[in-house]
């Protein structure tokens, strides 16, 4: 890989493992950055209770418990951490002071640097130089933080609403990274690591890669990009990655009117969306529309096998929802295959004689619940049909009740706990087989409380969607990659 970042672990450590960390700019007052922060560290020591958290205000005798500090230089001991979160113009003063101090690492939350320009652009350049003279390197600044969802670190306190997990996500937005991530832990997705870049005046999108890609706890990088500072170094690292870790992105900027507002959000130039679409293509990353298309893949990828084409089976418990799968399939790049004639014999052998006898395959108004072997065995033919590569399922949940028409509203937890225990064990008996099973109901069993709060783990389940598109979709990005990966491995 590029020498760069990787060369020198001991900022990474402080970034993401540090024993001791000040919070400067920490404050009482609920709803400020300063609170947050020192909440979520505070929170993360029972983990790690040999970790120091410090505060630093000069206003402030006590935060949350914890004795201030007029400065980050009266703090008895070493900081390898400090997370800043006070107006911009002070922050040249407090990276001096760090530097003094032999920080190793440091997370500038502070906005009004090169993403307001003219004088922010000044203060920008300030702060980078005074950090490199002091050996720190640093997150943002204009960023909402970043996490370690496994050693417990944080300056965003949202990375602290998700389990842990194998999913990294770096974001050049803060908001929309912690859309990703609320999104992500409602349908069971965890966070390894977590990174708002903001402007990026240090560390770049790019270092956080090629570090991710040695990280033993991230098994998937998801991105959300505006512009890229070091293009053709990204899509070397990027071609290094994805044949053994998978980076799914969100690409914004397409348009001109959202270049000029990823402009001046965080000084990003968005680029010609062609170059992006064919630089991605070329080097195996699996781009998505939105932040709901990429927790879908990631979701998938962290559950199920990579397809092996785009042949796809469906079931569905009612024509017309058959149709319309259908439809969207073929719309999205996918073949609707013919079923071999020995896959039609044995599903002759447990559906009713007036079942579609094609693909889709029409339950003709079997009820699957968790006790009914039929709808399993309609699986298990189809993942054995040679030309099938992966089945697309429109069903109501799989559930003792019998199906949605018997489900009892006031047993919401306990019936959508039970779904994913019935979804589990599908799971494992299809496995073998080596093939996807993607999951569409119009009536899901699902709260994204009670999904990050359940007792299951995503990656021994199936993925359920909303809507077949979101379903198809999945596929035709799967499968694509999955290409990809064989073309690089001759």
């Amino acid at each position: 890989m590029t020498d760069s970042t990787t060369d020198n672990p001991s900022f990474w450590h402080a970034l993401f493992a540090a024993d001791s960390i000040a919070v400067i700019g920490a404050k009482n007052t609920v709803g400020s950055w300063g609170y947050d922060a020192m909440r979520a560290l505070l929170d993360s020591t029972q983990a790690s209770p040999s970790r120091r958290i410090y505060a630093v205000n000069p206003n402030a005798a006590e935060v949350l418990g914890v004795k201030a500090q007029a400065s980050v230089l009266d703090i008895p001991g070493p900081v390898e951490l400090a997370i800043i979160v006070v107006p911009a113009p002070v922050v040249p003063r407090v990276m001096r002071q760090c530097a003094e101090k032999g920080v190793r690492g440091a997370v500038i939350v502070s906005a009004g640097f090169s993403e307001v320009g003219g004088e922010g652009a000044v203060l920008e350049a300030e702060v980078k130089e005074i950090a490199r003279r002091g050996g720190i390197r640093f997150i943002g600044p204009n960023c909402v933080g970043h996490g370690d969802r496994h050693s417990g670190v944080y300056s965003a306190v949202v990375a602290s609403w998700i389990r842990p997990g194998a999913m990294s996500l770096l974001s050049q937005s803060g908001t929309l990274g912690a859309s990703i991530i609320q999104n992500a832990a409602g349908i069971g997705i965890g966070l390894a690591k977590f990174v708002s870049t903001g402007n990026e005046a240090d560390l770049h999108l790019e270092d956080y890669l090629e570090y991710l890609a040695g990280d033993k706890d991230t098994g998937i990088i998801a991105l959300y990009i505006e512009g890229l500072r070091e293009g053709r170094r990204f899509y070397n690292l990027a071609k290094e990655i994805t044949p053994h870790k998978p980076i799914v992105a969100m690409k914004a900027g397409a348009t001109s009117g959202a270049g000029r507002a990823a402009h001046s959000h965080t000084g990003a130039l968005a680029g010609v969306d062609v170059v992006y679409n064919a630089a991605f293509r070329q080097a195996g990353v699996i781009r998505t529309e939105d932040e709901e298309e990429l927790c879908d893949t990631v979701l998938a990828l962290l559950s199920q096998p990579l397809p092996p084409g785009n042949r796809i089976a469906i079931l569905t418990m009612g024509g017309g929802f058959g149709v319309v799968a259908s439809e969207i399939a073929e719309k999205e790049g996918l073949e609707i295959t013919r079923l071999a004639p020995e896959t039609l014999k044995k599903l002759d052998g447990v559906l009713p004689p007036r079942w579609s006898h094609d693909n889709p395959v029409d339950l003709v108004g079997i009820r699957p619940s968790a006790g009914d072997e039929t709808v399993v065995s309609c699986f298990r033919f189809l993942m054995e049909d040679k030309n099938v590569d992966g089945v697309l399922a429109f069903l109501p949940p799989m559930v003792d009740q019998g199906g949605v028409g018997n489900f009892n509203p006031e047993d919401f937890r306990t019936a959508q706990v039970e779904s994913h225990k019935v979804l589990a064990d599908l799971n494992r008996r299809l496995r073998p087989y080596g093939k996807p099973l993607y999951m569409v109901t119009r009536f899901p069993i699902s709260n994204p409380k009670i999904a990050a709060e359940a007792d299951f783990k995503v990656a021994e389940t199936i993925p359920e969607y909303g809507h077949p598109r979101r379903a198809a979709r999945v596929m035709r990005y799967l499968s694509s990659y999955r290409r990809y990966r064989e073309t690089r491995q001759k």
